[in-house]
This record gives structure tokens, sequence and C-alpha cells, in this order.
């Protein structure tokens, strides 16, 4: 009779959503094993250490066993089948739950990458707390180098560094930007503006630990993506600034008062900072480099082009978990195949010109303090690496600079603006941002002469 919906199709549409679920789970769990296998092949920390071999020298950037080996293959085919598997059983069901189940799995998804990024971290964060000493790892001779070629090896052996938290960062950027194009709730998170917008930008980033290098790009997406300005440049500037990893490492490892400046100067510069530049730029039409501008500027455009990635989510359907995989994984490939050679090309030219303003600097001197802003916003460094370069600094005597590079190096770099500013096209925000950080971290300089 009409209108009267038969048993059978309602059991096969039930054991079809617990096929769903059941192979969600399943797909899950084999990325749960391939980020923690990857993690522990970067931090050596689930088995005795005698059983690692490693790669790199006086600093290992790869650790590895056997069992690696036969675990990241395994997790890899198996997940290759569920998600085949996962593609058939979409078939058919109601798209309200695909939807729902999309979302379920964008959340956890989310969730294991952050922890994993949490424990890359926390591991080395406990490690050196319990040594009561930070250090600039080295995976090669770099001094060995000619000095002409001595800057592409420090950007070399500044990727192998962070290759892990890169690669992860890459990820999160990616599902974030899927998520925001697609999740009507994360939209509106992330679309507020004045100051609520500084402050959900701002919070959101405590549990992401990226280095300014990997927050531009993710920022840019962000913005891209339908994120207001005001959240996505908090986020840009808070990730490398208050994520709690980088928190408690300056309360272990500082004085009383500068970690007490690295905290409040965080704040400062990633609520109350990028709220003023903002207000800023609001009042002036925006400065728009376009295409059919100056021909000397038209590697800008191309550059924007490059990273406009919201444009292939947007001309995407992501309305099931098996299309969030896919968009997700191609969205990742897109962010690293660009975001890589920018890291590689903006390290080498920093470590380039970094020598030639050092070597100007001298004692603790306003002088010197000067110089550290100029180089703190050039440079590009792992996360909370500033506070391995801080705590010698501070132990010479030389607590100006050492106050200055406390704010400046995390907060901001030159490939981290480039990128953002690419995706904003109007380089007020990236030049006001820099001259804020510079501004703050100056004072702090001179007040801690």
């Amino acid at each position: 009779m009409s209108g009267v919906i038969p048993r059978q199709p309602v059991s096969v549409a039930q054991g079809s959503t617990q096929a769903l679920q059941l192979t969600l789970v399943a797909f899950f769990a084999t990325v749960v094993l391939l980020l923690a296998t990857i993690v522990d092949m970067r931090r050596a920390f689930l088995l005795d250490t005698g059983a690692y071999q490693k790669l790199g020298a006086p600093s290992a950037f790869l650790y590895y066993t056997p069992w690696h080996v036969v675990v990241l293959v395994s997790a890899l085919l198996a997940s290759w089948a569920l998600f085949r598997l996962l593609r058939s059983v979409e078939s058919g069901l109601d798209s309200n739950l695909l939807r729902r189940m999309r979302n379920v799995l964008g959340a956890l998804l989310m969730g294991a990458l952050i922890v994993d990024l949490f424990v890359y971290r926390i591991v080395q964060a406990q490690r050196v707390a319990a040594a009561g000493k930070a250090s600039v790892a080295k995976t090669f001779a770099i001094d060995a180098l000619p000095g002409w070629f001595r800057p592409v090896g420090e950007a070399v052996n500044f990727l192998l560094v962070v290759w892990h938290a890169t690669m992860l960062g890459i990820l999160l950027g990616a599902l974030f930007l899927v998520l925001l194009c697609s999740s009507e709730g994360l939209k509106r998170v992330f679309r507020l503006t004045g100051f609520p917008g500084h402050l959900a930008g701002s919070v959101s980033a405590l549990g992401y630990p990226f280095c300014s290098c990997c927050a531009g790009p993710i920022g840019a997406s962000l913005y891209r993506g339908g994120a207001s300005l005001n959240a996505s440049l908090a986020f840009v500037v808070a990730a490398p600034l208050l994520n709690v990893t980088t928190l408690f490492l300056a309360v272990t490892l500082l004085p009383a008062d500068f970690a007490l400046l690295r905290i409040g100067g965080a704040v400062l510069l990633a609520v109350f900072g990028t709220w003023l530049v903002t207000l800023a730029v609001r009042r002036r039409p925006p400065v728009i480099v376009e295409e059919a501008g100056d021909r000397g500027l038209r590697w800008l455009e191309r550059m924007m082009r490059a990273f406009s990635f919201e444009q292939y989510v947007q001309q995407r359907r992501v309305e099931t978990p098996s299309e969030l995989v896919t968009t997700w994984l191609a969205m990742a490939w897109m962010i690293g195949r660009i975001a890589v050679p920018t890291l590689l090309i903006a390290a080498a030219l920093v470590g380039w010109a970094a020598p030639i303003l050092t070597s100007i600097g001298g004692g603790n001197t306003p002088t010197t303090v000067i110089f550290s802003v100029l180089v703190g916003v050039l440079f590009m460094i792992p996360t909370w690496t500033e506070l391995a370069i801080a705590v010698p600094l501070i132990q010479q005597g030389l607590t100006g600079p050492a106050a200055a590079l406390l704010l400046t190096l995390p907060a901001v770099s030159l490939p981290s603006l480039l990128v953002y500013g690419a995706a904003l096209r109007d380089w007020r925000v990236p030049t006001l941002m820099a001259a804020v950080v510079a501004a703050v971290s100056l004072a702090a300089g001179l007040f801690f002469l």
C-alpha cells in the first residue's frame, strides 16, 4: 500500500549504516596507527633507545627499526583497502547520514592530528626540560660547508629538523580548509569579526604548536576559504606564540621575568596587536595588487594564484566521508608542493642575510636590540627554538636582545608574511603586523637592557 515502508529495505538500510560505521572506525584506526608510527620515527620514544637506527648527526632527524617499515606498509595497504570499501558502502545511503558521518570523520581526523602534534612537541619538551637546556639541532656538518653554500645547507637542515611538524601542519591546514568550506558551524566561528574574531582565532590556535612558516600558509588558506581577517590573522600570530607546549617550556626554561614577558607579550600581540592592525586597515580602501598593474609586480599575482587553495575545495563535492578524504589528501598535496619549496628558498635567503645583520650588532646596547628585532622579523625558526636562542643570550648578559628575540622570532617571519599577504592581496596587513611586532619587541628589549 502506498506510504508504507517495507521492512526489508529498512533492515538493509540499518545494516548498511552499521557497515558504514564499522568501516569508518577501522579506517580511522589505520590512520591513527600510521600517525603513531611516523611520530615514533621522529621522536624515538615507544621502544628502548638501543632498538633504533638513526639518520642525521649530531642531531637525528629520523629513527627507524624493521618494525616501522612493516607497520607502515601494512597500515597503508589496510587504509587503502578500507577506503575502497568505504566508497562502496556509502552508495545508496541517506545524504543527511553521510554528511553527519563526514563531520564525525573530519572531527576525528582533526583530533588525531592535533594529538599527534602534541605528542611530537611534548616528548621533546620533556627531554629539554629534563636536560635544563635547549639547543639548535644540526642534522649534518653545516659548518664544514663552503661559506657561499652554507645558507643552502642551513635551509636543508631546517627542513630536516621540522619535516614532521611541516607534514602535520600541511595535513592539518588542508583538513581545516576542507572542513571550513564544507561545515557551516566552523564557518560561523571563523567568520566572527571585531574583537570576538581575534579571541576566537587566538583560542583556536592554542592547540596548534606551529612555527610561523606553517601558520602563514594555514592562515592564508583559512582566509581564502571564508574566514574573517580578524580570526585568520589572530590564528597566524597566536599559533607560534600561544601554543601550550611553548608556554610550558617558557615557564620551565626561562627566568621568571622573561617567562612573564614571553607569555604576556604573546597575548598582547596575538589578541590586541592583531586587533589594532585590523582597525587600522579598515579605515582605508585595500591596497590590492592587480594583474594588470605594474609589470614588476605581476609575480605577486602569480604567487597569489598559487596559494588560492580554497578554489579547489569550492569546486569539489564534499558530501560523504570518502569525498572528505580524497579532497583532504589532494589539498594536502597542493599545499605541500607549494609550501615546501617556498620554505626552502626563504630559509636559504634568510640564512644568507642573517650573518650580515648579526655581524653589525655588539653588546647589550640599544643598537643590538634594534638589529635583533630586524633579524627576528626575517628569521623563521621551528616552534620554541626562540627559547634555545634566548637562554644562552640571557646567561651571557645580553638581556635586551634576548627579550626582543623571544617575541619577534616566533611571531612573524618573512615567508609567513609573504604567503599571508598574497592571500589577502593587500600588503598593508602583513606590513603593519610586522611593524606592531617590531615595536612591541623593541620596547621589550629596551626595557630589559
